[in-house]
This record gives structure tokens, sequence and C-alpha cells, in this order.
């Protein structure tokens, strides 16, 4: 059955990754705009990507989840090392020996328990999410983006 339904808001944010829940987190709670999410899958969900990089940090603090972090538990990250193909180790790189900011570290962090941490910042922010929703298409007025068209998993 086809179901169409409009929802009024400024900003529509296609996937709850990392990336999206930042901007709507942003966007909702230090712009005032009215967001919603549209995420295809459900969380928790298993993703790749574990390793996050000191410059997370300032976008992470910006947005209320470094405490948050810290509190959970995640391992902290103060450094960094390579291997070549070959099997040979690179020289540590120590990010306080770079930086004295609080950047000088970062976490490995699990993607299902961080994602979600995100999903639910961005929705504590004011953005609604909704999950299960998969983003087919956008709808244009005139050549501007007014909306998209989009399924569930009943279709």
């Amino acid at each position: 059955m086809i179901t169409n339904l409009s929802y009024d808001c400024d900003v529509i944010i296609i996937g709850a990754g990392p990336a999206g829940c930042t901007a709507a987190t942003i966007l909702a709670e230090e712009k005032g705009r009215k967001v919603i999410v549209l995420e295809k899958e459900f969380f928790p969900r298993y993703h790749v990507g574990e390793s996050l990089i000191p410059h997370c940090w300032d976008t992470l603090n910006r947005i209320g989840m470094t405490d948050r972090l810290d509190e959970k538990g995640f391992q902290v990250k103060q450094s960094v090392q390579f291997v070549d193909p070959g099997g040979e180790l690179s020289t540590p790189f120590y990010f306080s020996e770079h930086t004295d900011h609080p950047r000088a570290k970062t976490w490995q962090v699990d993607r299902e328990t961080f994602d979600t941490m995100m999903m639910e910042r961005a929705r504590e922010a004011g953005a609604q999410v909704r999950e299960g929703i998969k983003v087919l298409d956008f709808v244009e007025q005139d050549g501007v983006v007014v909306g998209v068209r989009a399924e569930d998993a009943e279709g």
C-alpha cells in the first residue's frame, strides 16, 4: 500500500551515522532548525570504522559527546602506529607530542554503541530520527529539492 505522508521540517538528513547525527544535533540545537533524519536500518546495527582520529575531538566536544565517550569507558588511544605490507612497524605517532590540547587523545569505539549514542544525542537535541526508512529519490519543484520519496519495510 502506498501512503503519502508530509512532514514540516527545515532539513531532511539521509542517514543516521556519525556525520548525519552530528549535522542533526548542530542544526536542531544550535540553529533551531526542525530536522528529520531518515535511516534505512534499525539501531543498534553492526558497522565498521571503530577507530576515531584526534581531529574528531573538537566536533564531538561541540555536540557534548566527549564526556559521554569517556563515561562509556571506550578505550582511549594516545598514539597510532602503522604496519607496512612487509610487516615493518612505523615509529609510533604520539598525539601529545604534537598538541597539548585535550584532543591529544581519541577513542577506539564499538560502532553499534557509538552510533546509537550519536543518534540518541541528535534526538535529545530535538531532531526527529526515523529508523527503517529507505530514501528512494528526491522530490523537486522548479529545480529545488523540497522533499524525498521514501519507503519503510512494508513498501
